[in-house]
């Protein structure tokens, strides 16, 4: 089995998978980006409750409810299938990384900080496995299922703040009297 050093090193990593990784990432972003950090706020609520639902209608139990020898060192309850701490760190990665992005211009700031972040996200999902609380196949799903919601969120951002800016541009020109009529 595990030293008890290790097993608490991954009771704490796993914290940052949960509200606590949420509340640092928000203090992060909000300085620099009001809005994001808002979005990223509301996807992760969003995934978090799609999450839940998706967990009550696959039903898999946990591994340690399914093989005597896996402790449950990480004390949680409940369905195994996706990861919610996995889910979560996608979520929260994919948003520090367009973070990164839209607030450095060096590449490689960039490069290290997209790095590091990932590395960070899949450590938080090993660790669910680690405390015996989830399968590989768990924390996959749940990592791309953060991932997925967080681009999406992005994705409809970025249309929509270009979209806006057009559309001032263009009330500028009339109001200017640059317009084409």
């Amino acid at each position: 089995g595990l030293s008890n050093g290790w097993i608490s090193f991954f009771q704490v990593v796993t914290l940052f998978g949960s509200w606590l990784g949420l509340v640092i990432a928000l203090f992060i972003i909000f300085r620099k980006k009001k809005v994001m950090a808002g979005l990223m706020l509301v996807t992760f609520v969003f995934a978090v409750a799609i999450n839940f639902l998706i967990k009550n209608l696959v039903c898999r139990p946990r591994p340690f409810e399914s093989f005597d020898f896996i402790v449950n060192y990480g004390g949680e309850g409940g369905y195994s299938m996706p990861s919610g701490h996995s889910v979560s760190a996608g979520v929260l990665a994919t948003f520090l990384i367009a973070y990164i992005f839209q607030t450095s211009k060096s590449k490689s700031f960039r490069a290290c900080g997209t790095i590091f972040i990932t590395l960070f996200a899949l450590l938080i999902a090993f660790s669910r496995m680690v405390l015996g609380v989830h399968y590989f196949t768990d924390v996959i799903v749940g990592l791309v299922e953060g991932i997925v919601f967080a681009s999406i969120a992005l994705l409809i951002y970025t249309y929509y703040k270009y979209k806006m800016q057009k559309q001032v541009e263009i009330l500028m020109k009339f109001y200017k009297g640059d317009d084409d009529e």
